[in-house]
């Protein structure tokens, strides 16, 4: 009893080292499992939060991130319904590793050094000799990809005993190892050549072969849909419930289901950069949430149509083929790769009602595509009047038109004069920097005035008036438009009520730009575009999906339609749930996760949490305002020119220098004479050589 008493005491004290605020892993549990619902529960509350959030998160600065993870999946490997025990505890991945405890997991073990071990440590159970020795041995013809058939042999009696390196899915007689299945899951981002060249320079035996491996690819990506279907399914549920809540005039009646309207960022991506890309992705995301609720992949490519493209198609063994090969081609577009993300769109789009219970009635698109009028007709097509869309602009996009705008302005106007006399670009004049700041100004006149139409107007022509001079207004008159509050970004008014004189003229354009420039001004404030700019909706969300997408499937190096879409399942349950969701897909795979894989998918959601916490502060957001503005500023052009560097650190001047004639100079004195110089020519004369 006293021997109990103490270990309970040293567990206790070694808990406490944990870095859970000092609490035991019952009062843990209790605060985890109690809660009806965990997705309203205070995000502190959950293990392994509270120790990453600041304590200063307000609920308006709160990040994505940590509303996403309340869905966190992990809870599916936990005990709800009890109280998680410390060897529960440490399954699911809570906390740290003791520092002796029972091994578990895979293990990259040098064979000499386990052969020395085993003969030095452990005597043959069948003779019993003290002088016999157990051998380490392999058996070659039956490895099956990284699991060897290893097995030990007595020196004296020779009795074999197994020794193998991984189980079979499914037990004894099973069909894959588990150390396969895990290393297809684990290398699905860099393919079967990568994982070779792994194993190589560990000195590891090599994987499956390519079709073994693709079949595993194959039972992973069936996983990774599922897991990502019941993910969206799961958020549209969330969404819906939100609607109903917060705003039910949003729900309506069809038949008997009800349906709620939702606004939605639409947004594609391709896999190669450029507009040849074999393989599309587009995702549409929810603009309350910030989940994925949908997503498509168009293809172009399918390898095995590639393999047997050589072959004659009026024969008979290609028309058997391709029979059987139809229903699991890769290849679902027929098209341009720019018509990807409107074809993509239409079928998502068309098929909210029936797999989401939800009606996509506002799209916040880019406007680089006509996805917008395709889904429009398409809706109008299948559904009639019943399916109302409008459009929404992407104000990080509409920002940009201004600075397009200008760009494509100033290289029209290459080489040309203006009324002034003088180019467009040089000093005080339309340089990058300036272009850049028009833009700046021309987003915060956006975001500035959400909601407020007459506002944006007004703030959209204070940037024009601010930067451009005009010599018969007085300055007062000129910046009448610009923002007099005490955080205005005008510097003639904030000198004004702070007293300083931070105002320069200099730094305006000449009244010549007025006229120039007046029509871009004009068509960037007309009133259709900006109404599609009252919510001051963007599509950060989108391009945020696309990184965690392009960070599994790199742009690099191409990839086929199944690991994309492997990747894009993966991106999509990681998106909206968190890392746990990788566990789910190992549990779907056959594959239990395992302590030391728990306690990584743990490590990526608090270092998420931490990065996103960070992110959303001011002082963050301030210094990254400041670092791309330096970066914009100091950027060196002229560190590459193709060619143009021999070999000193400035570029070369192969241009053509006008030739330089010299000052004549005039003489006043008719009576000089010329000077006349006579040359006399150097005569060589060449004869034939004589035959000898």
């Amino acid at each position: 009893m006293v021997r109990e008493d103490k270990r309970k005491k040293g567990s206790v004290k070694h808990g406490k080292r944990r870095g859970f605020s000092g609490k035991r892993w019952q009062e843990i549990a209790d605060e985890f499992t109690n809660d009806a619902n965990p997705r309203d529960a205070n995000p502190q509350s959950l293990p392994g939060v509270s120790e990453v959030l600041p304590t200063n998160t307000t609920a308006d600065r709160e990040s994505v991130s940590t509303k996403k993870l309340l869905n966190s999946s992990f809870e599916k490997f936990e005990s709800s319904r009890g109280i998680l025990t410390r060897e529960q505890a440490r399954k699911v991945g809570l906390g740290s590793a003791r520092d002796v405890e029972i091994a578990t997991g895979f293990k990259i073990q040098d064979a000499t050094l386990l052969s020395d071990c085993i003969s030095a440590a452990a005597v043959c159970s069948s003779c019993r000799k003290a002088t016999s020795k157990l051998k380490l041995y392999q058996r070659n013809s039956d490895r099956e990809g990284l699991s060897e058939s290893l097995f030990l042999q007595c020196s004296s009696c020779e009795v074999v005993t197994p020794l193998p390196t991984s189980n079979r899915l499914g037990g004894k007689g099973g069909v894959s190892h588990e150390v396969n299945r895990r290393a297809a899951l684990a290398s699905h981002q860099f393919g079967h050549a990568g994982l070779t060249q792994f194993c190589a320079g560990m000195n590891l035996p090599p994987p499956v072969g390519k079709d073994s491996y693709n079949k595993h690819l194959i039972k992973i990506e069936k996983a990774a849909k599922t897991s990502a279907e019941e993910v969206m399914k799961d958020a549209a549920k969330r969404l819906f419930e939100k609607v109903m809540s917060e705003c039910p005039d949003d729900i309506e009646e069809d038949g008997e289901d009800l349906i709620a309207h939702v606004s939605v960022t639409v947004d594609g991506t391709w896999q190669k950069r450029g507009h040849s890309s074999k393989i599309g992705v587009i995702f549409v995301i929810s603009v309350a949430t910030g989940e994925i609720l949908d997503y498509e992949v168009k293809s172009l490519f399918c390898h095995e149509c590639k393999a047997h493209n050589n072959q004659d198609h009026e024969g008979d063994e290609f028309q058997e083929w391709k029979k059987a090969h139809e229903p699991k081609c890769e290849v679902n577009h027929v098209g341009s790769s720019e018509e990807m993300k409107a074809v993509s769109a239409v079928d998502i789009f068309s098929r909210s009602i029936a797999t989401r219970k939800l009606k996509y009635t506002t799209f916040v698109g880019d406007g680089d595509s006509s996805s917008f009028g395709r889904v429009k007709e398409a809706l109008d097509k299948k559904f009639g009047a019943a399916y109302e869309i409008k459009k929404e602009e992407c104000v990080g996009h509409v920002q940009k038109r201004l600075g397009s705008g200008l760009r494509r302005y100033k290289n029209d106007m290459k080489g040309k004069k203006l009324l002034d006399g003088k180019s467009v670009g040089g000093k005080g004049r339309l340089t990058d920097k300036v272009i850049d700041k028009m833009q700046n100004y021309y987003g915060k006149a956006i975001r500035g005035n959400k909601g407020n139409l007459e506002g944006m107007r007004s703030s959209i022509k204070a940037i024009q008036h601010h930067m451009i001079k005009n010599d018969e207004l007085t300055l007062e008159q000129q910046h009448q438009y610009c923002p007099k509050s005490s955080d205005t970004w005008c510097k003639y008014w904030k000198d004004k009520a702070d007293g300083t004189k931070l105002y320069n003229e200099d730094n305006r354009l000449p009244e010549v730009f007025m006229k120039q420039l007046d029509p871009l001004f004009t068509r960037l404030s007309n009133d259709d575009l900006l109404r599609r700019c009252l919510k001051g909706m963007t599509q950060n969300q989108n391009e945020a999906a696309n990184g965690v997408l392009w960070s599994k499937c790199p742009k690099t190096k191409f990839c086929g339609a199944r690991r994309v879409r492997i990747a894009v399942c993966e991106t999509v349950a990681v998106f909206n749930t968190g890392a746990a969701s990788k566990a789910v897909i190992m549990n779907l795979c056959g594959v239990t996760p395992g302590v030391h894989a728990m306690r990584a998918l743990r490590k990526q959601d608090d270092t998420r949490l931490k990065t996103a916490a960070k992110k959303v502060s001011m002082k963050y957001r301030e210094k990254r305002q400041k670092l791309r503005a330096q970066r914009k500023s100091k950027g060196d052009k002229m560190a590459y020119q193709p060619g143009g560097f021999g070999l000193s650190a400035k570029p070369v001047d192969t241009g053509k220098k006008r030739k330089r004639t010299p000052k004549q100079t005039k003489t006043n004195d008719v009576n000089e004479q010329p000077q006349i110089t006579f040359v006399m020519p150097t005569i060589e004369v060449i004869g034939k050589k004589r035959r000898t």
